[in-house]
Parts: C-alpha cells; structure tokens; sequence
C-alpha cells in the first residue's frame, strides 16, 4: 500500500478518535507517544492544525518497529510526492491539507526516546495522543526490563510530565483491558470515555472482515 493511502486510512482513525474533543487552542503543540510508522503524527497535525507535533517511539528498527531513519524517508517520500503534484490540476484534498502545512513550514518532528525513560521528552503540550501504548507496555513486549502495574504508572507518569497544565491526554486502547484507574491514580481529571469500532488497517488497506474489526476505547483525561 502506497504512504498517501496508508496516511489516508490512518487520518479517518485519528478523526474518529478525537471527536468531540475539547480543545480550541489555537497553533497547539501535540505529541504522539509510540507514533510506530509516524502516519497518526501527520494525521494529529492535519486535524488539529498543530503547530508542532512531536511522533515519540524507540524507532529500534527490529521486528514490527522502523527505524527513525526509514521513518524520516518516508516522510521526504511523502513530501516530494506532494510537491510533484502541485502543477496537477487533480490533486486531491489530502495532498492539498499537506501542502498547506508544507508552506506554513509546519512538518511532523521524529525524535527517538523510550517512554519508561522519560528523558528527553517533549514538555508543556496541549495535547498528547497514545495508540495500542500501554497495552504492550503492559505485557512486557519490545524487550521493556519492567511490565505490568508498575510499567505502566510509569509510561503515564512520564507522559503527564510532558503535559502542561490543563492540557490534554487522549489514550486510545483495544477494550482487553480497562486504563482508567492508572490514569486516576495519575491525578489526571477524567473527561470522557468512548467506545468505537473499525476495522484496522493492514498491508492492503482497511480490514472489513470480523475478525478485523476492534473495539476501541478512548479515554480522554486532563491535567490539572
């Protein structure tokens, strides 16, 4: 599947997210935590019109993670190709969004930390959106040295530390397992919580089948 459709797919999940959200900030600041390909950090951007976003992962390059380096070219891929397309009287929407950014000089910011670190993160965002995060962290995988409870009141820890005051924490996570009472126990005032469904996306496009469609729940929290 080409990037622009891959971003595409992953725009209508981010919008689907952030329904509804509260925030009317103008120029925000915004951080992906465990961004993966970076596609929802350029997603975060065409929706909130962010100022900055910040795509935060270990980029560690080995199984499902790409490296920062594949990342960053694909998203030079994804600019050259917008650009090609500016004297082409059929540009389509997406690429006409993405150009705006482009001439506002406004592009997703890879940076390569480890959330059970915590060092080096982005501070004082607006917003900091996190998708299928916790529930690895939460079983141990991608080779994190602590799991469980304790790994995840870290990663949360460590995220509202990036978060300025009466700021915004949208975590989007697969039903299995309820986050909330982590988030609480953060001192981080509850909004709302969602439950949606769709299908993910997969190497040729949407999946539509049963056994493709998750059920999703967005927690929307805030600093205080």
């Amino acid at each position: 599947m080409q990037s622009l459709e891959q971003l595409r797919l992953e725009l209508e999940d981010v919008q689907e997210d952030l329904k509804g959200i509260p925030l009317n900030t103008p120029d925000i600041r915004v951080g992906d935590f465990g961004c993966g390909q970076g596609y929802t950090t350029l997603s975060l951007m065409l929706v909130l019109h962010a100022a900055e976003c910040f795509g935060i992962d270990k980029f560690s390059g080995q199984m499902l993670s790409p490296s920062l380096q594949e990342v960053q070219r694909r998203f030079d891929e994804i600019k050259s190709t917008v650009l090609s397309s500016l004297d082409d009287s059929s540009i389509d929407s997406l690429s006409k969004e993405i150009l705006i950014l482009l001439n506002n000089n406004r592009w997703p910011l890879f940076r390569q930390n480890d959330i059970l670190k915590g060092s080096d993160l982005p501070n004082d965002l607006d917003l900091v959106y996190c998708k299928r995060l916790l529930g690895p962290i939460y079983d141990g995988e991608d080779g994190n040295p602590i799991r469980g409870d304790a790994a995840v009141k870290l990663a949360i820890d460590n995220i509202a530390g990036s978060i300025r005051n009466g700021g915004l924490f949208c975590l989007v996570e697969r039903s299995a397992k309820d986050f909330s009472l982590y988030l609480e126990q953060a001192h981080l005032a509850y909004l709302r919580i969602c439950h949606i469904r769709y299908g993910d996306i997969g190497l040729q496009g949407r999946l539509t089948s049963s056994s493709g469609i998750c059920h999703y729940v967005v927690y929307f929290y805030k600093k205080t």
